[in-house]
């Protein structure tokens, strides 16, 4: 038989103890990035994905629908906005770890990644998916529907440990069993590659453009 007391009886029974710290173990880091002069960049990288596609036949990865994912080659490409964005990604990336590990020496390190573009008209769509041979991944946002009825465009990102019975009592996002966002324009989303996500269905007219990377850290 489990003993049973009212949580309101703890409120004066603290005293003889102390925190003295809470360590985030096995946890899903998730971080949000501004990038400056977005507008500019994404202007450029909304012309250099529309010739892209229209060029280029797209791979069949996780996109469904009206969904073109292009392949994965972003990075060696000359265009001056995928240019710009393949410089700003490894600083992201590294800035991450660092807000994981401060005492990593990042020098000691070079770094692989791939990239690509998403264009989700209409019904278009991603699949329950992960990078998890990558160590960290990232989405950056260049075009979102005007539209912000649930769930159109959201991503959610999927909690896959056996922790959802403590959520179901004492809440907190740490042991939710997902969480759906629709970051703004602008924004760079950068998660541990292994966390699993999706993208719901796209419901507007307008196309959801986004721009989405891996990257690998490997020591000198």
């Amino acid at each position: 038989m489990a003993y049973q007391t009212d949580a309101r009886e703890t409120k004066n029974k603290m005293s003889s103890f102390k925190i003295k710290k809470t360590d985030p173990l096995f946890s899903a880091p998730l971080s949000m990035f501004e990038i400056d002069n977005s507008a500019s960049l994404n202007k450029k990288l909304i012309s250099e994905s529309r010739a892209w596609r229209k060029e280029q036949k797209g791979a069949n990865i996780s996109n469904h629908g009206d969904s073109w994912h292009s392949p994965d080659g972003l990075m060696m490409r000359s265009d001056p906005g995928f240019s710009e964005i393949s410089k700003i990604i490894p600083q992201i990336a590294a800035q991450y770890a660092l807000q994981i590990n401060p005492k990593l020496d990042i020098q000691n390190f070079r770094f692989e990644a791939n990239a690509w573009v998403n264009i989700n008209r209409q019904g278009g769509y991603n699949t329950v998916h992960h990078h998890g041979k990558y160590h960290v991944s990232g989405v950056y946002y260049i075009k979102q529907p005007e539209k912000t009825t649930d769930p159109s465009g959201m991503i959610e990102l999927i909690n896959s440990r056996f922790d959802h019975h403590i959520y179901s009592e004492i809440g907190g996002q740490a042991f939710a069993p997902s969480v759906k966002m629709r970051p703004p324009v602008g924004s760079m989303l950068v998660f541990p590659s292994t966390l699993l996500h999706f993208v719901y269905p796209n419901e507007a007219e307008e196309e959801r453009i986004s721009l989405a990377w891996n990257l690998r850290f490997i020591r000198k």
